[in-house]
């Protein structure tokens, strides 16, 4: 793969799509003398998408033709007119002043998975009556939110139980997310908040059987750029004979990479205020203040299953969930990761589904989903009350096998994010 991808997007090879007001030859019509026009074939975008190709990851830069191409007149906040860039007709007719034409694909949102918002503006050209204006300056479009992906080494997922995760958030109020080992491999994109560049990643779970969590941060967090977090496992073995606390612990280090896919630092550890000065007695971590005020999970009256113990589950048992928010904006995510022996990816895929299922945005997977009764899309973003009811799959999943399966709901709303594991066995 090209470390660096040029996309000229020839806008004149787009088919002319004239303005009632204009034409080839004359786009001015009687009467139009404080209009002038832009010909949009002049003006060439430059998709910069070198931050994406980092160890080897898919690309997920957004195809060309998702750009839209907006015309801003100076000092307004809104664009005089806009177009999709697959429907740019060849001359656009604008009243005399100063624009700029900005590019851009996604939207710059608080917090999402596999949202990149790219981002690119013209110099400011002058609109002239009965001109036609061309540019000789491509606009180049670059990644202009913040990218995150975590990793977990060998050791620790070795050690860690499936359950753990690691919550990132960017700014003071940019949103957070939750990645899993099933999350290794996703990029996280966090919305770049002025004068608030700091990014924090809480780790929590059992690590060789006992509850660990640990909190890093780091204050220098700049937008287009791409911090892959790693998780590792740290065996201290420097306990004190007699001593009662585990001899393990969890570091995480951070690679950042710049815009242009240079890689700019490389730090051994991320800050942890939480280390103990020589003397002082180990403190647990305190987790973000939102972390328990997330979205309820339980089971319905009617279910025939405690999220609490191992439910056997066959042909006739209601398997009901319902999750509610309290928050103003309901429930922001909702994904369930699939751990089971019997339902492989092989399996899963057979059946147009993954184990890394996203009920807000579930892509290609949304008919399946719908097919299996589940709710998708906007039948749970900002909805306070879903219904989660898997009673229909008990006797296709013990037609796989005996096994233990657990599906691990991860729930959040502006008040933090809640995660719930349901364990069902099959006999």
């Amino acid at each position: 793969m090209k470390r660096y991808i040029n996309a000229f997007l020839s806008l004149a090879a787009v088919a002319s799509l004239s303005l009632g007001s204009c034409s080839r030859e004359n786009p001015f019509s009687e009467g139009d003398s404080m209009m002038g026009a832009f010909r949009t074939s002049s003006l060439d975008v430059n998709v910069n998408t070198e931050e994406n190709v980092v160890r080897a990851q898919a690309d997920d830069a957004p195809s060309l033709s998702s750009f839209t191409v907006a015309f801003y007149k100076d000092g307004e906040t809104s664009p005089h007119i806009s177009y999709r860039y697959e429907e740019m007709p060849e001359i656009v007719t604008l009243p005399v002043g100063t624009y700029s034409a900005v590019a851009y694909s996604g939207d710059n949102e608080g917090a999402a998975f596999s949202a990149p918002y790219y981002r690119g503006e013209s110099e400011p050209f002058e609109i002239v009556a009965d001109v036609v204006t061309e540019v000789s300056e491509p606009v180049v479009c670059r990644l202009s939110n913040v990218k995150v992906s975590v990793f977990f080494d060998d050791d620790l997922s070795a050690a860690m139980s499936v359950d753990s995760k690691v919550t990132v958030s960017v700014g003071e109020h940019g949103g957070s997310l939750v990645f899993t080992k099933a999350d290794e491999g996703r990029h996280g994109y966090f919305a770049y908040l002025e004068n608030s560049s700091s990014l924090a990643a809480y780790f929590e779970g059992n690590v060789e059987d006992y509850p660990t969590s640990v909190s890093k941060s780091r204050d220098d967090v700049q937008p287009g750029n791409h911090y892959i977090l790693t998780f590792s496992l740290r065996s201290a073995g420097e306990e004190e004979p007699g001593t009662l606390a585990p001899s393990i612990g969890v570091d995480a280090s951070v690679t950042v990479e710049d815009v242009d896919g240079n890689v700019v630092t490389e730090d051994e550890y991320l800050e942890d205020d939480m280390r103990p000065s020589e003397g002082e007695e180990p403190q647990p971590p305190t987790p973000p203040a939102d972390e328990n005020n997330g979205p309820t999970v339980k089971a319905t009256e009617d279910s025939g299953i405690d999220m609490d113990e191992i439910n056997d589950f066959y042909e006739g048992v209601v398997c009901k969930l319902l999750i509610t928010s309290d928050a103003p904006d309901g429930i922001t995510e909702f994904t369930v990761n699939i751990d089971s022996p019997t339902l492989t990816p092989d399996v899963l895929e057979d059946v147009y589904l993954s184990s890394n299922l996203d009920l807000i945005n579930p892509g290609e997977l949304e008919e399946a989903l719908k097919n299996l009764g589940l709710p998708v899309g906007s039948e749970v973003k900002n909805q306070h009350e879903v219904l989660f009811d898997i009673s229909g799959f008990g006797g296709l999943l013990g037609m796989l096998g005996a096994g233990e399966h657990k599906f691990i709901l991860t729930v959040a709303d502006s008040n933090g994010t809640t995660v719930k594991t349901l364990r069902l066995r099959t006999l």
